[in-house]
């Protein structure tokens, strides 16, 4: 008789606060039918919460396990911070993205699951960069270049693409410190013209 008594014991497997009861006393429930439709309660473990960010395909190269992140969600008026804990290492096909997981202690209970964050990533790239305004790159047919004054003589140097925020693109390529750039650049600046600085 007691062992058909703890069939009716229903126990999680960790400490959680019941969010959701989708029955109540004397309903019929069972392995099929009407009552299995919906599960009999959902538990929430909420002392710790999991934060899911989809990175898009143009930024992931710019993030790694170990990162920290700050984040806020409307309701409270703090600022949270989070570490980087896991990342899919594949992009979701509809979205382009790459998932990525950062767990929060969450022990004052002052965030609820299924909240909304606004997340600030730290998008530090790996390479050398630098940052230029829009109009001092060449978009031309052969390759994308910016121009490089040395000795008042225009040299094209070949670059790629990185992030573009308002007029500013940040760029790759074979660059130093000190070199002097023309600012509005054109594809009729040919090589080895002359250039008044």
């Amino acid at each position: 008789m007691i062992v058909m008594k703890s069939y009716l014991n229903i126990s999680a497997p960790f400490d959680g606060i019941v969010t959701t009861r989708n029955v109540n006393l004397g309903a019929y429930v069972g392995p099929a039918g009407k009552g299995s439709d919906m599960p009999l309660l959902t538990i929430q473990q909420q002392d710790k919460l999991r934060l899911a960010v989809s990175i898009p395909e143009l930024y992931t190269g710019y993030l790694k396990r170990g990162d920290e992140i700050s984040f806020n969600v409307k309701s409270l008026p703090d600022t949270f911070t989070a570490t980087v804990e896991r990342m899919s290492g594949a992009l979701d096909l509809k979205l382009r993205a790459e998932r990525v997981e950062m767990d929060i202690e969450n022990t004052s209970g002052a965030m609820l699951p299924g909240m909304v964050a606004e997340v600030r990533l730290p998008l530090n790239a790996k390479d050398s960069t630098f940052v230029v305004p829009k109009s001092a790159l060449v978009n031309s047919t052969e390759n994308i270049f910016v121009i490089r004054v040395e000795n008042q003589k225009a040299s094209r140097i070949e670059v790629k693409k990185g992030r573009e925020i308002d007029d500013q693109i940040e760029i790759f390529g074979d660059l130093n410190n000190n070199d002097k750039m023309v600012l509005v650049a054109s594809e009729e600046i040919k090589e080895g013209d002359f250039i008044n600085e």
